[in-house]
């Protein structure tokens, strides 16, 4: 399986996984699910770094060089919530799907010695990424069921 095949089904399983998760959250508007984030500040949250990571393979294909990613993850972060805190939950699950399926094209897109190349920057941003808010998530619900 070539790396890039590997990466997008990789990308799969955990985003089903976190999905999964997401769905057991009984109020997706309380805080608390990841940190402070509600179950959709997450979401956006994961959108916003896939629509960046996203920008940011498709200026690498077509000019061969990788953008640098947000200098600031912090300011990132707290720009995109407040930009997504008005949004309803329907507006948010449209905008992350939508997100994600312009990812996986772009990574889909790239040569494979190119996902090689860029596996660490692919990875971080999609199973990675949602490996890190997995626990969170397991945790909230943990925390409500007990």
């Amino acid at each position: 399986m070539s790396k890039k095949n590997e990466l997008l089904k990789m990308e799969e399983e955990r985003w089903n996984e976190m999905l999964s998760l997401l769905d057991r959250v009984p109020d997706w508007e309380k805080p608390g699910v990841a940190d402070e984030w509600s179950a959709k500040d997450l979401l956006g949250h994961v959108a916003a770094w896939h629509a960046c990571t996203m920008d940011r393979l498709e200026q690498f294909r077509m000019k061969g060089e990788m953008p640098k990613a947000p200098p600031d993850i912090d300011a990132f972060n707290a720009v995109t919530c407040e930009q997504n805190k008005d949004l309803s939950l329907h507006d948010v699950k449209v905008i992350a799907g939508a997100s994600r399926h312009r990812f996986r094209e772009e990574l889909a897109m790239l040569k494979d010695e190119d996902a090689e190349k860029l596996e660490r920057v692919i990875f971080g941003n999609a199973q990675g990424h949602y490996e890190e808010h997995i626990p969170q998530i397991e945790a909230y619900l943990a925390k409500e069921n007990a």
